[in-house]
């Protein structure tokens, strides 16, 4: 079933100004808004202190001060390439095979 919608600036609308929805796309375009990153979360248990904190940077406060670091914010590891293997034609080819064995089930 088509679905329309009133759009009567659209060239491309009937006499009363309807429009199949699937073309028409969204009624209002605006600009890029500005996106805001609160610091409030839900309450969280630390567990290097016990303790239960409600804002982002006093978790994080407490998790330096514990010595500890957040898993998944390590910016230097991302960022490290990895060194290519290089692997000799007989290899590649065992490496191949035991790949195809363990996909086999073998």
């Amino acid at each position: 079933m088509t679905r329309y919608v009133y759009r009567p600036n659209d060239p491309r609308s009937d006499s009363f100004g309807m429009i199949d929805a699937a073309v028409a796309g969204p009624k209002h375009v605006g600009e890029a808004a500005t996106a805001v990153v609160s610091d409030t979360m839900d309450s969280t248990r630390h567990m290097a202190d016990g303790k239960y904190y409600d804002s982002k940077s006093k978790f994080r406060q407490a998790t330096k001060a514990a010595g500890c670091i957040e898993v998944g914010n390590e910016l230097p590891t991302l960022l490290k390439l990895r060194k290519p293997q290089q692997l000799s034609r007989e290899e590649r080819r065992n490496d191949i095979r035991r790949a195809l064995r363990q996909l086999q089930g073998y």
